[in-house]
């Protein structure tokens, strides 16, 4: 086999498992950042169109929606309206979110928001598995050859 291409497939080997490490490391990093430590998917089965409730942003609108969420924690469910309400609504009937709540009380929740953080660890994670997959596959070509 060709010194080179020997050379090439170590190298997309090793940058596809550094590649997999770092979305690891991006994983982890996101589940630490967040401040409450039980994780569950919640389902929105309402919105409220109410009267704004934080005076304290001037808003365009009168009224906003507020959706109703739904989710199970500890084996219970639970059934909140969401103290952040928009016009037009962020949320959709039926749209599963995830969300973070406080182990003591389930009540105290925040949702997942950091996308940017996840998006980073699912491209780490193909760039990765592709680099190996090339790598794999010039290693495996070429070395019948050789």
């Amino acid at each position: 086999m060709d010194k080179s291409l020997w050379t090439a497939s170590c190298f997309l080997i090793v940058a596809g498992i550094l590649f997999l490490i770092g979305g690891i490391v991006c994983q982890l990093y996101q589940n630490y950042k967040e401040p409450f430590e039980g994780k569950t998917t919640a389902r929105v089965v309402d919105l409220l169109l109410r009267e704004t409730e934080n005076r304290r942003q001037p808003m365009l609108y009168k009224n906003c929606y507020y959706p109703v969420l739904e989710y199970y924690a500890r084996g219970k469910l639970y059934k909140v309206i969401h103290w952040e309400g928009s016009y037009p609504s962020t949320f959709h009937l039926n749209q599963e979110v995830s969300l973070f709540y406080n182990q003591a009380d389930p009540l105290e929740y925040k949702i997942a928001e950091n996308r940017k953080m996840k998006l980073l660890s699912q491209a780490l994670y193909a760039v990765g598995v592709l680099g190996i997959a090339v790598g794999c596959i010039i290693f495996l070509i070429f070395a019948r050859r050789g």
